[in-house]
């Protein structure tokens, strides 16, 4: 399920036309600016009835923007802040927009429920403080039937 998800997830950031990349693994080197990076970040289970159990996949979407260019005339700083403010808002909208996943395939005896974004935090990354940075948690539930899945 942890796939499914991850693949859908990227899809929909993607479907912002705002990155320049988005990728599912921490890449060491950036191919452009802004850049989204996917990454799996803890689970949670929880008993649901005597067949069925929750389990909460949650997720990180890493956000950069690169602090050291920007276009003329332009002070980067508060650049690299508006673009990241316009950043999130795209990505919580597309994931409120698009709660449940619209089209993703489930493995046997699993049903996506929903998904919800929350901003949680802001940084700086790199050299010299190189890159804004936003971190965003989402976190997807998922019903489990313990009957049907695979042993």
């Amino acid at each position: 399920m942890w796939e499914n998800i991850l693949n859908k997830l990227k899809e929909l950031i993607e479907s912002t036309d705002n990155f320049n990349q988005v990728e599912t693994y921490e890449v060491e080197q950036f191919k452009g600016s802004p850049t989204a990076i996917i990454v799996p970040s803890s689970n949670e289970n929880d008993y649901y009835s005597s067949n069925e159990n929750v389990r909460i996949y949650s997720f990180m979407i890493v956000l950069y923007v690169n602090r050291s260019v920007t276009a003329p005339g332009k002070k980067v700083e508060i650049e690299a802040d508006r673009v990241m403010r316009k950043l999130i808002d795209s990505v919580i909208d597309k994931c409120d927009r698009n709660y449940t996943l619209t089209g993703i395939e489930c493995p046997d005896g699993y049903t996506f429920i929903n998904l919800f974004a929350m901003p949680s935090a802001w940084g700086y990354s790199g050299r010299d403080d190189e890159y804004r940075v936003a971190t965003i948690n989402v976190r997807c539930r998922v019903l489990v039937d313990v009957e049907v899945i695979g042993e």
